[in-house]
């Protein structure tokens, strides 16, 4: 059976174990070296604890059998928008809609609270057909961005822009 939660200070450990183990496994684009990085310094626990007590970031945790197995997170909105910064999925746990489970939630969250657009990135070519079956369209890309990593853009506007929300 699947659950699946808001990012918050009392499943951030939790979080942080799927989020290190797809790091790891997840992103062969990513050396060693970048990877360690993220996890030591930008996305460190005291960064997270940080973030999501300001409210810039807020995410999902998606659990099977109590295991954490996949994840999201994005940046709050702004300008009606909301980027997600990371999406993925435990290695033993690909394929079974976790990651669509994970968008609709997002869309769902940023919908409610008066969003009309979602958008990210990619690094790797593989998700294009995913992300254009899950209603997204590629808007860019960026060559060399960063890291030295090729960029995809997508995004997927949800709503009509309410700016009595976004210039309050």
């Amino acid at each position: 059976m699947t659950k699946i939660e808001k990012l918050s200070l009392e499943n951030l450990d939790q979080f942080l174990l799927i989020f290190k183990e797809v790091l790891k496994t997840g992103f062969p684009e990513y050396s060693e070296d970048l990877v360690n990085f993220l996890i030591e310094k930008d996305y460190a626990k005291n960064v997270f604890e940080e973030k999501l007590k300001s409210n810039q970031w807020f995410g999902f945790l998606e659990f099977i059998e109590e295991k954490p197995a996949a994840f999201l997170l994005a940046d709050s909105l702004y300008g009606g928008v909301s980027y997600c910064n990371w999406l993925g999925v435990g290695e033993s746990y690909r394929g079974r809609g976790l990651a669509r489970d994970l968008l609709n939630r997002w869309e769902e969250e940023v919908e409610k609270a008066g969003g009309h657009k979602l958008t990210l990135i990619t690094q790797g070519r593989k998700n294009h057909d995913f992300y254009l079956k899950m209603g997204f369209k590629q808007e860019g890309f960026e060559e060399k961005s960063w890291f030295g990593l090729d960029c995809w853009i997508y995004g997927k506007v949800i709503g009509e822009p309410r700016p009595n929300l976004f210039l309050r």
